[in-house]
């Protein structure tokens, strides 16, 4: 999938190679993969969950947001494989807080399928987070699992027009 030029997000698709400018919420939970196992192009992100049915996150600080104007959230995100997950969580938030900031929230219960995560926000400032994590639920608590992400953007509403 083309990404559009208005996208806020910077390395959207992975396809650098690399994980910056993404930072994880802890050590060696995310990589960058690659394979025909992405949504498109070569690289993906690979995010660990952790144990306890917990989640990990990545983030990036977004810049050069125009305030008040409403932003379209999309990423498609994947369970490669059941590890004894029952489900796994998306959720996505700008902000340090993933309830007052939310933008979207998904289960994924099909493993092997990518699912496109939706939702908007509207930014009270030019600079902001976006959070994007992930969470497994296990009887057995002592599991991780993974998580995939790819082609993720942040577009003004705007841009759809050509006057971004």
């Amino acid at each position: 999938m083309a990404l559009s030029a208005c996208n806020a997000v910077s390395n959207p698709s992975f396809e650098t190679g690399i994980l910056a400018p993404w930072h994880p919420s802890a050590v060696n939970v995310a990589q960058v993969s690659n394979g025909t196992i992405a949504y498109s192009g070569d690289y993906y992100l690979n995010l660990q969950t952790a144990v306890g049915n917990r989640g990990n996150t990545i983030s990036q600080g977004l810049r050069h947001l125009k305030p008040h104007t409403e932003y379209k959230f999309s990423a498609q995100a994947q369970v490669p494989s059941p590890s004894g997950s029952e489900y796994c969580s998306v959720y996505v938030y700008v902000g340090r807080n993933a309830t007052v900031g939310s933008i979207a929230s998904v289960q994924l219960f099909n493993f092997g399928e990518w699912t496109e995560v939706t939702g908007s926000y509207v930014p009270k400032r030019e600079n902001e987070i976006l959070s994007i994590g992930a969470a497994c639920d296990s009887e057995d608590s002592s599991y991780t699992d993974n998580v995939l992400f790819d082609d993720i953007s942040f577009i003004p509403n705007d841009c759809a027009y050509g006057l971004a």
